[in-house]
C-alpha cells in the first residue's frame, strides 16, 4: 500500500494500550447504541464479527488449523498515510479518517463506519518489529460513491480481487501482538510451501474498545 523504510520502533505494552483507548473510545462512541442492540440482519451473509458493519466480501478457499485462505473480491478503501510508532500512528490515522466519514470531506457527507479497520505494517527483517511507516485504511461499501476529501492527505485505494491468507485471534491488538501473529502465520504459511508477499501484512481490527470480549482481530498476507 505504501512504500517503508524498515526502522524498529519500541513501545510500552500498558501506556499504549491505556493510549488506544482512550483516543478511539470517544468516535467510537456514536455506534454504541445500535451495538447494544446487536441482531443479525436478515439475509446478511456477512461473518459474525462484522457486527452488522459493512465489510469486503470475500469465499472461504481453504481452512488449515491456524488459518484460512480467503479469495477477496475487488475493494475500494479510504487510505492515509502516518509516519511514528505504531500506536500513535494508527490513532491519527484513524482520527483522520473518522472526521472524513463524519462529513468533513468536499460534499459534506456522512459514510457508515464499515469494517474492518485496516492497518499495512511493514516489519523489519527479522520479523520482531515494525518500520515507523504505516497506512491506515476505512473500507467503503460498493453502493457508496466517496466524496473528495477535504484533507489531502486522504486518498483512495483500489484493491483489485485476490487471494488472502489469515491468521485470527482474540483480545486487545497492539503493535507486538500484530508483529507476533503475523510472523506466526508466515513460518505456517512457509511450512506449508505457500507464497506470499513478505515485505508486508496487514493488521485488520473488527472492535470498538468498548467490547471486552468476543473480539475479533486478524492479520492478513497476500499471495504472491
Amino acid at each position: 500500500m505504501i512504500t517503508a523504510t524498515a526502522e524498529q520502533s519500541g513501545y510500552s505494552n500498558n501506556s499504549m494500550t491505556n493510549l488506544f483507548i482512550l483516543v478511539l473510545l470517544a468516535p467510537f462512541g456514536v455506534l454504541l447504541a445500535s451495538e447494544q442492540n446487536e441482531v443479525q440482519k436478515p439475509g446478511d451473509e456477512s461473518p459474525w464479527f462484522c457486527h452488522n458493519l459493512d465489510c469486503p466480501k470475500y469465499s472461504l478457499v481453504k481452512k488449515y488449523e491456524t488459518f484460512e485462505v480467503r479469495s477477496y473480491e475487488a475493494s475500494r478503501w479510504m487510505t492515509t498515510e502516518v509516519e511514528g510508532r505504531y500506536m500513535n500512528a494508527v490513532s491519527k490515522g484513524f482520527m483522520r479518517l473518522f472526521r472524513y466519514i463524519q462529513g468533513d470531506n468536499e460534499a459534506g457527507q456522512n459514510i457508515p463506519m464499515t469494517a474492518p479497520v485496516a492497518v499495512a505494517v511493514y516489519p523489519t527483517a527479522d520479523s520482531t518489529g515494525m518500520g515507523k511507516s504505516h497506512s491506515v485504511s476505512f473500507f467503503i461499501p460498493p453502493a457508496i460513491d466517496p466524496p473528495k476529501p477535504k484533507d489531502a492527505r486522504i486518498h483512495t485505494l483500489n484493491v483489485p480481487a485476490g487471494t488472502v491468507y489469515v491468521r485470527s485471534f482474540g483480545g486487545f491488538a497492539m503493535g507486538t501482538t500484530d508483529v507476533d501473529q503475523a510472523k506466526a502465520l508466515a513460518d505456517d504459511l512457509k511450512t506449508e510451501g505457500l507464497s506470499f508477499d513478505e515485505t508486508s501484512f496487514v493488521a485488520a481490527g473488527y472492535d470498538p474498545p468498548f467490547r471486552p470480549i468476543n473480539r475479533h482481530n486478524e492479520v492478513w498476507y497476500h499471495e504472491a
